[in-house]
């Protein structure tokens, strides 16, 4: 009986993601084996789904360029139009990766925080995990959407600002609008909130949520939100719980996702860019990096095109795997560092960024930052982060917040050589919000496309 269930839940979920409904990509007929608190834990346990995240922020953002013809004639259709800010990237045919799997993803999140509860068998501490790693997951999943197709949150606005679709109900006959920004951000550290009495401080595996995922995730919304001191305070509280690095200079393989102790919550890339488009260091990004650094010496590597050498991105080649999206132990010692650095603590931000820095180093090699003041350690931070966030999705969103800010915000340029035709990015732009697919909108004229 047991292996019939999980057959049976396992051909849903895929159902789930390879079928379309009224706006979410998502099956309208099936059913789980009723009643069995087991199909829930399934559900929980396919990484198949759960563990898949998004991809084209890191063709938007200005670490990486293409700046060779032959490479951007290689380019898919999509890409290019990601990689130029274009009013549309996807046609009207074809669904958006990205907004595809997350919204998947959501509709078992939904029917395990609906329905476990009352599920049979099991134990009550069971239930109550398996529902917190669910709002964890939701959580995750409506942060994401919700920064790639809605604006950056301004506590001023974001009452009125649209957001993205909350679906928090698994019913897909319902034909959901947009909610305001606010609402999406209320949801997500609600659930985040509620999850952590219920999960373990740790999980055996980095595929399942903990209080130290939670905690990350919150860091990571509230830094997102310019609550640095919450975002201070959570980082640490993460930090508290898991706080290993990898000791880069020493490393003989590198590790994957599910073995690599900086992982907090695996979440991996939507797509590789390990054997066809290649993530390529921008001028801006190269210019950041020590040539001894390791991030530098061992993810990144020359690539030869027409004679030209430029430099690549080469964590997939070297781990063979899509790369990591989810909340890491680098990550919260960045955000606590930023929380230091903004809050007036120069010395203790350095302290931080340094305690990260000695394993990106060989000891001959290591020179430890200072400050001289709380804005210089905030840029030193800031371009700690740049370089060891690099490629995860996460640069698109710090373009994005820090878009108020002269010393940390540029326009971007960019030419597509097949055409000749250039275009400026400027900071706080409309096409910093991603257009919403026109094929959901063609399935549901009710959800309102965004001004570009």
């Amino acid at each position: 009986m047991r292996n019939y269930k999980l057959i049976s839940t396992i051909l849903l979920t895929t159902a789930i993601l390879q079928s379309c409904g009224k706006y979410t990509d998502i099956k309208t007929e099936g059913a789980l084996t009723p009643g069995d608190y087991l199909n829930y834990r399934y559900l929980m346990n396919n990484q198949e789904f759960i563990d898949r995240s998004i991809d084209m922020p890191d063709i938007s953002a200005d670490d990486q360029e293409y700046l060779d013809f032959t490479q951007q004639k290689a380019l898919a259709t999509q890409v290019m139009n990601a990689y130029m800010w274009g009013a549309q990237y996807y046609d009207i045919n074809t669904a958006d990766p990205d907004w595809k799997l997350l919204y998947a993803s959501n509709y078992p999140c939904n029917l395990v925080i609906r329905d476990v509860m009352s599920s049979s068998g099991g134990n009550l501490k069971d239930k109550k995990q398996v529902l917190a790693e669910a709002r964890v997951h939701r959580a995750y999943n409506y942060f994401t959407l919700v920064n790639e197709y809605g604006k950056q949150y301004d506590a001023t606005t974001s009452n009125a600002d649209l957001g993205v679709p909350l679906v928090l109900d698994p019913d897909v006959a319902l034909i959901p609008t947009r909610t305001t920004v606010k609402a999406a951000y209320d949801n997500v550290i609600a659930d985040l909130t509620a999850a952590i009495p219920d999960l373990p401080a740790l999980n055996n595996y980095n595929i399942y949520p903990s209080q130290a995922a939670a905690y990350a995730l919150l860091a990571r919304v509230y830094l997102q939100m310019g609550n640095y001191e919450e975002a201070g305070k959570n980082a640490a509280s993460a930090l508290t719980i898991q706080n290993t690095l990898n000791d880069l200079p020493a490393l003989t393989t590198y590790p994957v996702r599910l073995n690599n102790p900086e992982v907090i919550l695996s979440k991996k890339a939507g797509s590789s860019h390990a054997w066809s488009v290649y993530l390529m260091l921008s001028k801006s990004l190269l210019a950041l990096f020590d040539k001894k650094d390791s991030r530098y010496t061992l993810l990144t590597q020359d690539y030869v095109l027409n004679g030209v050498t430029y430099r690549m991105s080469s964590t997939e080649v070297l781990s063979g795997e899509n790369r990591n999206l989810g909340p890491s132990v680098p990550e919260m010692m960045l955000i606590k560092a930023e929380g230091q650095a903004r809050a007036g603590d120069a010395a203790g931000a350095m302290t931080t960024i340094n305690t990260l820095r000695q394993k990106r180093f060989k000891a001959a090699d290591y020179v430890a930052l200072t400050a001289s003041d709380k804005d210089d350690a905030l840029v030193k931070v800031l371009q700690e982060r740049r370089r060891e966030l690099a490629f995860k999705c996460m640069r698109w969103f710090d373009q994005k917040r820090l878009a108020g800010d002269a010393r940390f915000t540029s326009p971007v340029t960019r030419t597509n050589l097949l055409t000749n035709e250039s275009y400026t990015l400027e900071p706080g732009s409309n096409r910093y919000v991603y257009p919403v697919p026109q094929y959901n909108i063609q399935l549901n004229p009710s959800l309102e496309q965004n001004p570009r």
